[in-house]
């Protein structure tokens, strides 16, 4: 009776979709040829960042990774190498690199997030691209970075105003609506975790939490249950992909990858609120987005490394947010819909027709399906095609590039320096 009603309501709450997986139709390239590739990877497996936290609101007792919180587990890091060892097959095959050889130097560049586990992906992506080429890793201290962190770092902050207004129209209007809205899908997750006796906070029942926006040294945030709930939603992800014994995952109501994006609302709900509303995303992702134009484009004086394979790999947040400013919806394998999977990625691709110098962008969104991850299986990753912002997957790169910068905010960008330290 638990599993059917978590199930049932979990996906009531925002009509999770769970199509049969389904790969995208090849793009047509017939006479151009790629010349080069930007990358926006979210890290791997991770267990959750907070178990403690988790483990105040539970009555039950979250089984462990082996890993320290927050961190790239072993078994995340060979799914990456395989992912890593795809892509090169394939950009092998479509005439980027020379199959079995080490790039040359200032061919391929990878800029991390500082924080640890998107150091270890990166050099992960690395080791299965790049086995034995000595390509660095390249990073800030974190308290520096403005390119994954800016609004922690100072480069974006939001107005409290506009921010209010902004997640106020995402929740129907008000707070009381999200509130009804996500009501069935926290009261399904309490009833799976259970309600702990003792929590050292005024109330140990999740449903009641108090919902509220709330201003705190200028910066809104939603109080309630979605955010803790949020993070259970994405810890029983992590427990599944990670390979955990079924009987762990979500505590025994995990059994399948359709399970587990169904338990997921609540991760969605939260996104659906924060780095999916326009005016979040678009002062968020404009620093990353503008890198990402400038490396498109000829080289000059304050572009990234012109390097024919660039890397950023970040947070979930960062693919969130970039996905929101190119308006590129999508829907792959058995997970939510616009949802950032451990390793996906948004892959941007130049191509180029030779007899006329003519230059085109691709994007698509990349990722290993639950299943994938589980078994560390080396098929191909799912794909979902960007349709392009006039329904064209080929866009011309001046046109993609004078489309996108209309939707940067100029006051949310900076040079950027991409010196390690």
């Amino acid at each position: 009776m638990m599993k059917s009603t978590l199930l049932k309501y979990a996906g009531l709450a925002l009509g999770v979709c769970l199509a049969l997986p389904s790969m995208a139709a090849p793009l047509d390239t017939t006479g151009l040829r790629l010349d080069k590739v930007v990358l926006v990877m979210r890290h791997g497996i991770r267990p959750a960042t907070d178990t403690v936290e988790l483990q105040s609101w539970s009555a039950k007792t979250w089984p462990a990774f082996g890993t320290r919180d927050g961190q790239l587990t072993a078994h995340g890091r060979a799914a990456t190498v395989l992912l890593g060892q795809w892509q090169r097959h394939t950009l092998d095959s479509l005439g980027l690199f020379k199959a079995g050889q080490c790039p040359q130097v200032g061919e391929a560049y990878v800029w991390s997030s500082p924080v640890a586990r998107t150091q270890a992906t990166s050099a992960a992506l690395v080791q299965g691209m790049f086995p034995g080429c000595n390509v660095a890793v390249h990073h800030v201290r974190e308290r520096e970075d403005r390119l994954f962190h800016g609004g922690e770092n100072g480069l974006a902050p939001l107005d409290p105003a506009q921010t209010q207004a902004a997640m106020l129209a995402a929740m129907g209007g008000s707070v009381d609506a999200a509130r009804e809205r996500f009501a069935a899908p926290v009261l399904a997750m309490q009833q799976l975790v259970g309600v702990p006796t003792a929590c050292g906070k005024k109330t140990c029942t999740l449903s009641e939490q108090s919902w509220a926006l709330k201003e705190k040294a200028g910066v809104i945030k939603l109080g309630g249950p979605l955010s803790v709930g949020a993070a259970m939603s994405e810890t029983f992800r992590m427990q599944y992909a990670e390979g955990l014994p079924l009987d762990q995952v979500a505590f025994g109501e995990g059994r399948t990858a359709a399970d587990v994006s169904r338990l997921m609302a609540l991760r969605s709900g939260k996104y659906a609120l924060s780095n999916h509303v326009p005016y979040i995303a678009r002062r968020g992702a404009s620093q990353l987005l503008g890198q990402i134009l400038l490396a498109l484009q000829p080289a000059s004086v304050g572009s990234p490394p012109g390097t024919k394979w660039l890397a950023y790999v970040g947070h979930d947040s960062n693919i969130a947010q970039l996905r929101t400013l190119l308006g590129f919806d999508w829907k792959i394998a058995e997970y939510p819909e616009n949802d950032a999977a451990p390793g996906g990625t948004i892959a941007f691709e130049r191509w180029v027709n030779d007899r006329t110098g003519a230059q085109f962008v691709s994007v698509a969104y990349v990722a290993q399906s639950l299943d994938q991850l589980r078994s560390l299986s080396d098929a191909a990753p799912y794909q979902a095609q960007y349709p392009g912002y006039a329904g064209e997957s080929l866009m011309p790169l001046k046109g993609f590039v004078a489309e996108m910068q209309k939707r940067i905010d100029p006051s949310a960008t900076e040079a950027q320096h991409y010196s390690s330290r």
